[in-house]
């Protein structure tokens, strides 16, 4: 459990949360964060906002929101386990 933890915070420090959502949601800038359209909801006006002051997400449409192991995890479906395999 302590590698997992270790680990996490490794990923978080290292990984642009911007970049990575960008792959899968189109954001734009908005001040000091992104906005986009939500990918976990039908959205039809940008309410998904990514902070990378904070490497936090949130939807202000269906109140997700997280680091990047919990988009990674609702945008794929998968464990914790397996977003910190797929994000090392």
């Amino acid at each position: 459990m302590a590698f997992q933890s270790t680990a996490k915070e490794e990923i978080k420090h290292r990984a642009d949360i911007v970049e990575y959502i960008g792959q899968f949601v189109q954001l734009r800038k908005a001040g000091k964060s992104f906005v986009g359209l939500c990918p976990f909801h039908g959205d039809k006006d940008p309410s998904f906002t990514v902070s990378p002051d904070r490497q936090m997400f949130h939807c202000f449409g269906c109140k997700q929101g997280g680091d990047i192991f919990a988009f990674w995890m609702s945008y794929h479906g998968g464990t914790f386990t397996e977003a910190l395999k797929d994000l090392a």
